[in-house]
């Protein structure tokens, strides 16, 4: 249906609103920060240098800091500059209501040496404080710039999303490629955020949660002011992190969706990233890089599945010993997946989550067995659910092969649309057939669903898809 011209007046004002620009009514905001020669706060470990990526001795090279926006291909346009000053400060006046902003240091002759991404410069008169320029943030611009190059729209990219999804580990290893091996690198990880950022909303879609990467960059503004503030102060980093996860998951839950429906949104993602990175970088030499940014992946996994778990439990009245295996179970497998060294690894600790918390042969001493109370006489209907849990994984993982060979060519590039589409599509069809066997669970009355949830969140985690 066309819309009158009063219709789109109407909703160009409120769209205009909705970035800030009306309400400012132009001007400039404020933004402070500061250059840091640190390898970044998710992670730790950078030890070697790579132009442009920050670290040791960036903030004695910087003389000046520059903002700009994200235009077509990637271009960018410089908003305002402004000197460093002493350990590595700045300050810039800067057009209000911007979005998607990128940060420079550069030294004297105008060298790139760090750089960061800032969500917004607020409205007029606020002040804005950036997250610091170090390796982990560079990263992330750069990332963001090769996925604007390579046709993403600025203003669709979940910026927030992507900070989340990129950390000093990936950093590290990024650091230590060459020239040419640093452009590969940057274009595959693009590639691969972007497939996961299309099929985390895609699969929030299939569970009716109709929202896009702009609307969940809004929503998720608030929690990255917070963690800019958190890492500029030198606050707990570790807390920031949490309390910056947690307002994330928050943001996702106004808008529709449920703790489990976020954790097949993020497995969905997960699956989509890590198949793309995969089949982009075989060859050796990225190996390091690969495992970095798959455990990567499985962090956020690992605390949404666990998240969902705990809701699951309590929102159906579990014990609190059996929320409290739950608990346990979802920390050993974050930590598990934080230290590991290989995406091997990581993959070993999601499955022994997942036989924690419900595929275990000694399902009696699962947090499924608990939470139902399985003895001798109810055992046959879970041992049921089981199976049909376990076909449906296999299924899982076959589909998502299938979807992995319709979007990744022989020559190893990838369809990034076609690959989201279909690993979204594999996990909605995978929860579907799950829900659709609840009534072999009928004995155990009203948890009946609840444990079905749980066995969908258990075999559904970290699917291969390769």
């Amino acid at each position: 249906m066309r819309q009158s011209v009063q219709q789109r007046v109407v909703g160009a004002v409120v769209a205009f609103a909705a970035l800030g620009l009306v309400a400012c009514g132009g001007g400039d905001a404020t933004v402070r920060g500061r250059v840091s020669d640190g390898a970044g706060t998710q992670a730790q470990g950078v030890v070697q240098a790579q132009g442009g990526f920050g670290g040791s001795g960036t903030v004695a090279a910087a003389s000046q800091v520059r903002v700009s926006s994200v235009g077509a291909g990637g271009a960018l346009q410089t908003q305002a500059e402004a000197q460093v000053q002493a350990e590595g400060r700045y300050e810039l006046s800067v057009p209000a209501g911007e979005e998607r902003l990128v940060l420079q240091a550069v030294d004297a002759r105008g060298q790139v040496l760090a750089s960061a991404l800032l969500e917004t410069s607020g409205k007029a008169g606020d002040t804005v404080t950036a997250p610091p320029m170090d390796s982990e943030s560079s990263l992330e611009a750069e990332v963001f710039l090769q996925m604007v190059k390579d046709g993403a729209k600025a203003e669709d990219t979940d910026t927030v999303d992507l900070r989340a999804r990129l950390d000093a580990r990936i950093a590290k290893e990024v650091r230590k490629g060459t020239a040419a091996q640093v452009s590969a690198w940057l274009k595959a990880l693009a590639e691969s955020t972007r497939a996961a950022q299309e099929a985390r909303v895609k699969a929030l879609a299939k569970a009716g949660v109709q929202t896009g990467g702009d609307a969940l960059f809004e929503a998720e503004l608030s929690a990255a002011a917070k963690l800019n503030a958190s890492l500029d102060a030198g606050s707990n980093v570790a807390q920031a992190y949490e309390t910056f996860y947690a307002e994330l998951a928050a943001a996702v839950q106004k808008a529709g969706a449920e703790a489990q429906e976020q954790a097949q949104s993020e497995s969905s993602a997960s699956a989509a990233f890590r198949v793309s990175l995969e089949a982009q970088l075989p060859s050796q030499d990225a190996q390091p890089l690969v495992d970095a940014a798959v455990r990567a992946a499985g962090s956020l996994e690992a605390r949404s599945s666990g998240a969902a778990i705990s809701a699951l439990l309590q929102a159906a009245g579990a014990t609190d010993a059996v929320k409290t295996q739950a608990a346990n179970a979802a920390l050993q497998l974050r930590s598990q997946v934080d230290s590991s060294g290989s995406a091997g690894v990581a993959a070993q600790a999601f499955s022994t989550f997942s036989a924690t918390i419900a595929t275990d042969a000694s399902v009696q001493s699962t947090v499924l067995g608990n939470f139902l109370g399985v003895n001798a006489g109810t055992s046959a209907g879970v041992t049921l659910a089981l199976q049909a849990a376990s076909s449906a994984g296999a299924v899982l993982d076959s589909t998502l092969d299938i979807a992995a060979s319709g979007a990744v060519s022989t020559a190893g590039g990838v369809d990034a649309t076609a690959l989201a589409t279909g690993t979204a599509d594999a996990y909605g069809t995978f929860a579907t057939g799950l829900r659709n066997q609840a009534s072999v669970l009928s004995a155990f009355g009203s948890k009946s669903t609840p444990a079905m949830e749980l066995l969908i969140v258990a075999e559904g985690s970290f699917a291969a898809g390769n």
